[in-house]
């Protein structure tokens, strides 16, 4: 008894289109790829935080920096903390370039309105000035030279050598009381611009 041999239909074109098209689509939207749970999980992504959706899926991944880890430790207080946060705000602020995000202000006939771009800027470029100014120098430009690397070009920079290079000291220790005080010189910094600003 011989078997049937079993024809295979040729592909349908309109078929074959569909899964290209879709390729493309997937391969194009890297926003959408997600988060490799694999790479996440190497060594040299030990300092990386993670959160999850209820789901489970992978939603955030963002490296910690020294200022995470001095908080960490208890090192550093939740002002000092915020502090930064809010610095680091600033200067991405700052330095964000107009097709940079979404913006649903309204339009006439498809235009952005420059002015309103640069009056963000202005303003941001204003509340690091005020916040930097009442720090004090040495912290000023301690907070800078670690804060404008890791937000405006996206690597951090090695604190140590940062606080060795703006302030002189080599201690380990002193290092981080160095950059600590600085970062408590900026909370309240940012408690007197608030306070001076009102209710």
């Amino acid at each position: 008894m011989t078997r049937k041999r079993r024809l295979s239909r040729p592909a349908d074109p309109a078929e074959i289109a569909r899964r290209r098209a879709a390729e493309r689509i997937r391969e194009a939207g890297a926003a959408e790829w997600g988060l490799d749970r694999g790479v996440l999980a190497l060594a040299v992504n030990a300092d990386v935080e993670t959160r999850s959706d209820v789901a489970g899926r992978l939603v955030r991944a963002r490296r910690q920096d020294v200022f995470d880890l001095l908080r960490a430790r208890g090192r550093l207080s939740p002002a000092a903390l915020d502090a930064v946060r809010r610095l680091q705000d600033d200067i991405a602020c700052l330095h964000r370039t107009q097709t940079g995000g979404v913006s649903y202000a309204p339009r006439v006939d498809r235009s952005v309105d420059p002015q309103a771009f640069s009056d963000a800027r202005r303003r941001a470029g204003a509340r690091i000035d005020a916040a930097l100014a009442r720090a004090g120098p040495v912290s000023a430009r301690l907070l800078a030279a670690l804060c404008e690397p890791d937000v405006v070009l996206g690597r951090a920079a090695d604190w140590r050598a940062v606080v060795e290079r703006e302030t002189g000291e080599t201690l380990a220790d002193a290092q981080g009381a160095i950059l600590r005080m600085a970062c408590e010189n900026l909370a309240g910094a940012y408690g007197m611009t608030d306070r001076a600003r009102g209710p």
